[in-house]
């Protein structure tokens, strides 16, 4: 199995490959002849623990945009360009350049396939490997360093997801020597390539790398992330830990142009829940347990511009600080039906927002909505909270009030109406410490 190896060959890097031979570049370092023998002990073990091929299982509940039947991680197409041969040890590694897309065979159990290529600067590595699509054959993806210094081979990363899955790793890397080994954990299929390719990123996020599920960015708590996608393969990957069954808004928002990416929402066995497209935001019922976040291109890439995805405390519960209007309308006051706040023509609110346990509902949607008497005319401002749950929302234009009510202010008789005025987040609508306003019509002078 490939999953222990003992290196004992010569890699002969620039050697012949059953007739086919391959001339480095002319600025290309030359890839050594070293002679490699190490024992397991030297190298990290294939062994990858069962426990790490997530064997258990999270639910998130309810919401309706959340698919009912689990689906595969989400597979992407490459197109053959080269066929490796006779590349299956360490030794015979098919040399290749990055940028371009290969395909090869493995036709025996326990099979392996190897391949190098060199880098002269430093860069972000990732290789997609497109596996074979059998549920009965496995392939899996590991990325090796050759150290310089001791001649060996050295494992950095590796993909490990299960049949059907393309495997895919990235490495922040300095310039130096590298060998990709894919290798059946089961089954093989002679008939059917696999393909692959190494891209090169020189402009990344500070998260990278976390193109996998093993090497997602953990997080137990509300979080935003402003990070980017840095080639068409790039994943960036968040394992969140919920203690406690919870509500939670997810907002994700991409600002850059002709791009389309999205969120897929995984349980611990990387079953497919859920999908965020960009520029919206929903709220989910999260139980108890472990999610993976992966955020994809699905349609072009901006390694310049930066998306903003965050898990929040969803809003339960508003607090309105202020609200503020016309001049000589503005105020809190009482009109004999109880102190509200009594506006004019147009508002501005203060508040903050609470989740259901008191704490602050960061990052989340708030919509303020008023309807006046005339037509039930309703009137609404949408904005995001702060990191403190704190907001502010205006609404101008606000058409004139009818006047069903009225009150005897001495020198004048002042008309207006009691109205609604309501708070959601995700069309959930929250509870307010201020449900109504009076709603000034007009005043007419009867001096006592």
């Amino acid at each position: 199995m490939f999953r222990r190896l003992l290196l004992a060959v010569s890699l002969l890097v620039s050697a012949v490959f059953g007739g086919f031979s391959f001339t480095p570049s002319a600025n290309a370092q030359a890839i050594p002849e070293v002679s490699l023998t190490t024992s397991s002990s030297e190298l990290p073990s294939f062994d990858i623990p069962e426990s790490s091929k997530l064997d258990l299982t999270a639910a998130l509940p309810a919401p309706s945009d959340i698919s009912s039947s689990a689906q595969s991680l989400q597979q992407r197409s490459l197109d053959s360009v080269t066929q490796a041969v006779y590349n299956t040890d360490p030794g015979n590694a098919y040399t290749i350049n990055t940028g371009q897309v290969y395909f090869d065979y493995i036709d025996q159990a326990g099979g392996q396939k190897w391949f190098n290529f060199q880098t002269t600067t430093p860069t972000k590595l990732t290789a997609f490997l497109q596996t074979v699509q059998s549920a009965s054959v496995d392939y899996d993806l590991h990325l090796f360093r050759l150290d310089l210094d001791t001649l060996q081979l050295v494992e950095e990363y590796y993909s490990v997801y299960g049949p059907q899955m393309d495997e895919q790793v990235s490495r922040i890397a300095p310039a130096g020597i590298y060998y990709l080994a894919v290798n059946t954990v089961a089954g093989f299929d002679a008939s059917n390539p696999f393909y692959f390719t190494v891209v090169q990123s020189s402009v990344y996020d500070s998260a990278e790398p976390d193109d996998n599920y093993v090497y997602a960015k953990a997080k137990t708590s509300a979080f935003t992330v402003s990070q980017t996608i840095d080639n068409a393969f790039d994943e960036d990957w968040i394992k969140f830990t919920v203690s406690t069954a919870k509500q939670y808004t997810i907002s994700f928002n991409n600002p850059a142009a002709s791009t389309t990416y999205q969120v897929n929402i995984y349980n611990q066995n990387l079953n497919q829940l859920a999908t965020i497209n960009q520029n919206t935001s929903g709220t989910y019922n999260m139980s108890a347990g472990t999610y993976y976040f992966r955020v994809l291109s699905t349609s072009s890439f901006n390694a310049s511009q930066p998306y903003t995805f965050s898990v929040s405390n969803a809003a339960a519960a508003v607090t309105v600080s202020s609200i503020t209007s016309d001049p000589n309308v503005s105020g809190y006051m009482t009109y004999g039906y109880g102190n509200k706040y009594r506006i004019q023509n147009y508002i501005t609110v203060t508040g903050s927002a609470r989740d259901s346990s008191g704490a602050a509902a960061a990052n989340v949607p708030i919509t303020v909505s008023i309807r006046t008497v005339l037509n039930n005319l309703v009137y609404s401002a949408t904005t995001t909270t702060n990191s403190s749950g704190g907001f502010t929302a205006s609404i101008s234009s606000i058409q004139p009030g009818v006047g069903l009510y009225g009150y005897d202010n001495w020198v004048s008789y002042h008309y207006f109406d009691i109205i609604p005025i309501q708070f959601s987040s995700n069309n959930a609508v929250l509870t307010s410490n201020e449900n109504t306003l009076y709603h000034f019509a007009y005043q007419i002078y009867q001096p006592h």
